[in-house]
């Protein structure tokens, strides 16, 4: 795994990879240190940006730095053209409709073309959070996320609506409305796009294994 000291692809930083002056976000859980049994926790936070690009601020935006976490694009207006870059290279050239996903491993070097404007939530989830998720509902297997682009599901589009409401009526970082809606978040992210085949068999044990993650905080 990638060793990063620097703050994460989220809020501010986020919003001048897109040559935005600043970017709306959310700390929804906040970065924690490992618990004293050394089991892996939520060492990064789990933060939401809403980017927002005019038609005066598209063209081709700036490579994110590599690091362990992945960005989920949740698209609140349609888009006819964009681009997903990856190592310099174009990988993805579509368009999205409202509620259209797209999720990238910041990993890989991504950087976007915007052919037109962009309103989206962007969710920054550390693989740490990936990974505690996942074997707190015995899919140990998990290691990423991956979904088609431009799948529409409507659980992330209900999400998202909640997220909507706390940008319009912020809270302190972290509160616990934030963290059970973080936790949502995240728990149907790795049932949903984990990349493990064992999931039915684990969806029975999100309520009991989410309160233990509650617990953490």
């Amino acid at each position: 795994m990638l060793s990063v000291t620097r703050e994460g692809a989220y809020g501010d930083l986020l919003g001048r990879y897109f040559e935005l002056p600043s970017a709306p976000s959310l700390v929804m859980l906040p970065a924690l240190d490992a618990p004293a049994t050394g089991a892996e926790s939520f060492m990064a936070p789990f933060v939401v940006t809403r980017i927002t690009c005019l038609p005066n601020q598209l063209g081709m935006k700036r490579e994110i730095p590599p690091e362990d976490a992945f960005l989920v694009t949740l698209h609140l207006v349609g888009m006819r053209h964009h681009e997903t870059w990856v190592r310099g290279r174009p990988s993805v050239v579509r368009g999205y409709v409202p509620g259209a996903l797209g999720i990238v491993d910041l990993r890989d070097e991504v950087a976007s073309y915007l052919g037109n404007p962009l309103d989206a939530l962007q969710f920054y989830v550390p693989y740490a959070l990936v990974r505690a998720v996942a074997r707190a509902a015995g899919m140990a297997h998990v290691s990423g996320l991956a979904c088609a682009p431009g799948l529409v599901d409507p659980v992330m589009c209900s999400l998202g609506a909640a997220v909507l409401a706390l940008f319009e009526r912020p809270q302190r970082a972290g509160s616990r409305v934030q963290q059970h809606l973080a936790l949502a978040i995240c728990a149907h992210l790795v049932h949903r796009f984990g990349n493990n085949d064992d999931v039915t068999a684990a969806a029975s044990r999100w309520p009991l294994q989410l309160q233990h993650l509650q617990h953490l905080h």
